[in-house]
């Protein structure tokens, strides 16, 4: 097939807002050459979310498309269930696929509804995925299979280099060489995972320890990063007391998911596939009409340890 996959039909269509692009002239049903992907990702550097359009990909292709970019990563989540009991194949959550999280909201009968377990038509707070594993994915790939019409779930991302760009020098006094601890107790929905119990104190809380801001190993640039964030006792600053921890968190939360530093894809369709980088970018999804059918397929690329901007070790306690 001509007119795809080579570097003279990519086309870039920039959403002209802090980061997010469409790109056209490629399939990944097909085979992509070594140019072809040396060139999406530097766009993908520039922009940092990437959208194509018109996908068919069954599963085995969009694991394919993982690898040509790192390899794939199977999400932290599918232990959490595995460890419950559940088999793969039961749940939606546990894929025959290790690498393959379906994101659905039909039951076992093919009915639309609020997947209970898995809260499939929620909203998600603000995260960056599977930030509570010691190496978190480099990446996370979406694709659509069914989506609502007019029927939410309109997936948001920001720019987490300008979020720390943007922050006083002040506050980035306040963070330089501190770690936060991001909690793997609750799901972006912010309920608990299977086999988990509701924390209480610091010390309850597992999950790695982060560096606030990180170094993305393409572009060399800081980001900001805090993975996600619910109500104390959740993820904290290891090397401050609760009080100051929350507080700080706070700012640096409101920092960065400020308005501007934000695009939305708003108009799902079938076939549809995201790509973004989960090392400087996070991302938020609005309810979903729950009446209507939405399935999508996803696959995390295997992530390289975080490079911390600064030098050392957290402080005891974490």
């Amino acid at each position: 097939m001509t007119g795809i996959n080579t570097l003279s039909t990519i086309e870039v269509v920039p959403s002209g807002d802090a980061l997010g692009a469409e790109v056209r002239g490629i399939d990944f049903s097909h085979p992509v050459p070594g140019e072809v992907r040396d060139r999406l990702v530097q766009v993908w550097g520039d922009h940092l979310v990437l959208l194509f359009r018109g996908l068919e990909l069954n599963d085995d292709q969009l694991l394919a498309t993982a690898e040509l970019f790192g390899g794939q990563q199977a999400a932290k989540s599918r232990d959490f269930f595995l460890q419950a009991g559940v088999k793969p194949g039961e749940n939606d959550r546990v894929a025959t696929r290790p690498g393959i999280t379906i994101i659905s909201n039909v039951d076992s009968q093919g009915k639309a509804g609020v997947a209970s377990e898995a809260d499939r038509s929620l909203s998600l707070k603000w995260h960056s995925d599977n930030s509570y594993v010691e190496v978190p994915p480099t990446g996370s790939l979406l694709h659509a299979h069914v989506v609502p019409v007019n029927g939410g779930g309109e997936t948001s991302f920001n720019n987490q280099y300008l979020a720390y760009e943007n922050l006083s020098e002040e506050l980035k006094a306040a963070i330089e060489g501190k770690h936060c601890v991001h909690d793997d107790h609750r799901n972006t929905s912010a309920k608990l995972r299977p086999t988990k119990k509701p924390p209480k104190t610091r010390h309850d809380i597992t999950g790695p320890s982060h560096p606030l801001v990180r170094i993305h190993p393409v572009t060399g640039k800081r980001a900001l990063y805090l993975g996600r964030h619910y109500e104390w006792p959740s993820s904290y600053i290891v090397e401050l007391n609760d009080q100051d921890s929350e507080a700080l968190l706070a700012l640096l939360w409101d920092a960065a998911s400020h308005d501007a530093l934000t695009w939305t894809h708003g108009d799902w369709q079938a076939g549809d596939l995201l790509m973004w980088d989960n090392r400087c970018t996070m991302h938020a999804r609005a309810p979903v009409d729950h009446s209507q059918a939405r399935v999508l397929h996803r696959t995390l690329i295997k992530g390289d340890p975080v490079i911390p901007a600064w030098g050392g070790s957290p402080a005891a306690g974490e």
